[in-house]
């Protein structure tokens, strides 16, 4: 028997069920989809991007939820800051695609390292931190600390090359150290930072003796705020002299007078200005301070006179540097040969090419560029040659052991050597911290160029350095004070640059 014929009204009402059905269908399928991808961005946001490890807010999360845990079943729990040194010389040589491969091997080695349940993450650059859970006490964290300490320096292989890394680690624990996430992991940082004080490659662990330097230096950066815009900071001008007593110029360094502190110490306060970068616009009002005094001095003496400012790194390798010596130089009108710039040897030795052709468009243009503290850091005779460099400065240290008090050898070869050196690459040689006749008198007959010195004169502020200018005016006036005390009447123990 035939089906009876659906009438036009009932197909369509079945065709509508049909669209509803699909409908419903592709719209729970996007419902999935959307639930998937808020899932994803979820993980995104608690997951470096780099290295794929939980991010800072992944940790803190974990961290907030392990101390209920820990203070529940009598546990201790550590908490570790890593920060590699040195890393941006990875990048400023193997780029930052060479640089994210290295910060992926790191990570590696950390979490290998690691027990199952711990937790490492990455805090963006170059820094990581580390949650311990269920450990004894905190020379447990500490050997842990040391164990991935020498995990870092093994090396490394980026294509054909092979790098060397090390790091600096903090070390805090709960309960001792702190009873939240916030303080732990501000107490393991301040650890860090101690360890890359004192040099890096190093554990420093968390002390009640430590928060109270942190507390010191947050109330000192606060103050160092206000200094600048207060008119606390000033310069002194340490005079140096070539052999034969003529002034060559002055060191220009920096000075903090405290309204209440009085003289804070430059070792104090200076490391303080880089790390929270105030360093940027306090070298430049040196600079620019600097230039203004020594084109103005240019009259009171007959032959040309240089001023030499120091340079941080960060001023270093920030983008506008060299702009901004251009633009000292014209506002003050001194004559770029008159302006050296004082860079340390490490500083430049870790610094990628086009930082370096910045050194060279100065050099170029005129300006003097000093290696300070030569002899403390790592150059090889082959960068040296390839640097725009005209002066070497040899450290203190070697000066001082020149005439040594506790009747070990003196470092007579190393000055002979490094002026050799630097004469057989058309470096001038100034010697720094001469402080006896005998130093100046062994220097002469090696061959130094110029001194600077409590011997010839200690770092004095704008006004006496103009006196002294004007008290050199004339040849009698110069072999005078060759001859007389000034050479030693200022023998004090030289303060820290």
């Amino acid at each position: 028997m035939p089906k009876p014929s659906r009438s036009g009204a009932e197909l369509s009402t079945f065709l509508l069920r049909i669209d509803r059905l699909y409908a419903f269908s592709r719209l729970q399928q996007a419902e999935t989809q959307i639930k998937s991808l808020e899932r994803r961005v979820e993980e995104l946001n608690l997951q470096d991007m780099v290295t794929g490890m939980p991010n800072r807010r992944h940790f803190s999360d974990r961290l907030a939820k392990a101390l209920p845990l820990s203070h529940r079943h009598g546990h201790i729990v550590s908490v570790l800051f890593v920060d590699l040194d040195r890393f941006k010389r990875v990048n400023d040589l193997h780029g930052h695609a060479g640089g994210d491969e290295i910060l992926r091997q790191v990570a590696a080695r950390l979490q290998e390292g690691l027990r199952q349940g711990d937790t490492l993450a990455c805090l963006g650059g170059d820094r990581f931190m580390i949650l311990l859970q269920e450990i004894k006490d905190v020379v447990t964290a500490a050997r842990v600390a040391q164990k991935l300490l020498e995990s870092v320096r093994n090396p490394y292989q980026l294509g054909s090359v092979e790098l060397s890394l090390s790091a600096s680690i903090g070390v805090c624990v709960y309960p001792q150290d702190g009873m939240d996430a916030p303080t732990l992991e501000a107490h393991a940082e301040s650890a860090m930072c101690r360890a890359k004080e004192r040099g890096g490659d190093r554990i420093e662990c968390f002390t009640t003796t430590l928060n109270e330097v942190s507390l010191e230096r947050q109330e000192l950066e606060v103050s160092l705020r206000e200094a600048l815009r207060n008119k606390e900071l000033e310069i002194h001008y340490q005079p140096q002299f070539h052999m034969d007593g003529q002034l060559a110029g002055a060191e220009a360094l920096l000075r903090w007078n405290h309204p209440t502190l009085g003289q804070v110490s430059p070792g104090k306060f200076i490391p303080l200005a880089e790390e929270t970068r105030l360093i940027l616009p306090i070298g430049e009002w040196v600079l620019r301070e600097a230039c203004h005094r020594m084109a103005k001095w240019q009259a009171l003496s007959p032959r040309p006179l240089v001023v030499a400012v120091n340079v941080s790194a960060l001023q270093f390798t920030s983008g506008d540097w060299a702009a901004r010596v251009v633009m000292a130089l014209a506002e003050s009108g001194l004559d770029p040969t008159c302006l050296e710039l004082e860079l340390t040897e490490s500083m430049v030795m870790g610094q990628g090419y086009e930082d370096l052709a910045t050194l060279r468009r100065l050099r170029e243009m005129g300006a003097k560029i000093a290696i300070d503290d030569f002899g403390t850091g790592y150059s090889s005779l082959g960068y040296l040659q390839r640097l725009p460099i005209t002066t070497l400065k040899i450290d203190k240290t070697f000066i001082t052991s020149l005439t040594p008090t506790d009747g070990t050898d003196s470092s007579e070869n190393i000055v002979q050597a490094v002026i050799q050196l630097a004469h057989g690459l058309n470096f001038t040689v100034v010697a720094e911290g001469v402080e006896t006749e005998e130093q100046r008198d062994k220097l002469e007959q090696l061959g130094c160029d110029c001194l600077q010195g409590y011997l010839l004169g200690q770092p004095m502020p704008a006004g006496e350095f103009e006196a002294l200018l004007k008290s050199l005016s004339t040849d009698e006036a110069r072999l005078e004070f060759m001859s007389n005390q000034h050479f030693l009447n200022k023998i004090t123990p030289p303060p820290m640059k």
